[in-house]
């Protein structure tokens, strides 16, 4: 599959001036791809995957689900999950994702998986998302900005999970477990 053009780019994505010194950009043929490129500083604009991480939340004999109370999916259940912040490891981001949407305190985080998947906001737009599973070791179960409700639902019984990403995690934590 070739990669998208600079006129298919996510909105996110399309730059008009530098934002290293505010100059208009150009489109240079560069390393066989039309790419944007300052000409005043030399910066080049590389689109790149968005990092994320998951958590499979092990609390009571179950595992922990939050309700999306922000789009995109508003009101779908799901593991907690979030971006990858600038220098942070992937695993510290999945405890930091699971601790503000849950209001539990994380044990250390085992690697389930991981996958690369496009956005189902925008196809165009991909993603990379790391998977843990992580005990709950203190803390209080509460929701978040990002999701308000939260429940804990036994293993055996988790519902079909919308993402990619989520599914993969959970077919990943069941084939350790030989279910």
């Amino acid at each position: 599959m070739p990669l998208p053009t600079i006129e298919e780019y996510p909105e996110r994505y399309r730059f008009r001036f530098c934002p290293r010194c505010a100059t208009p950009l150009e489109v240079a043929q560069l390393f066989d791809m039309r790419r944007q490129r300052c000409p005043a500083c030399g910066w080049v604009h590389y689109p790149l995957p968005n990092i994320a991480s998951t958590v499979v939340i092990f609390h009571q004999g179950g595992v922990v689900l939050v309700q999306r109370d922000i789009e995109p999916d508003r009101g779908i259940w799901h593991l907690p999950i979030g971006h990858v912040e600038y220098g942070e490891d992937p695993a510290d981001a999945a405890i930091r994702e699971g601790e503000e949407e849950t209001g539990l305190r994380l044990g250390a985080p085992r690697f389930l998986t991981y996958t690369h998947s496009p956005s189902y906001g925008d196809p165009r737009m991909f993603y990379i998302v790391f998977s843990f599973a992580a005990d709950a070791v203190g803390g209080t179960l509460t929701g978040s900005h990002e999701g308000r409700h939260t429940r804990v639902v036994p293993f055996d019984e988790l519902p079909p999970l919308k993402w990619t990403s989520q599914q993969a995690a959970i077919n990943a934590l069941r084939a350790s477990q030989g279910r």
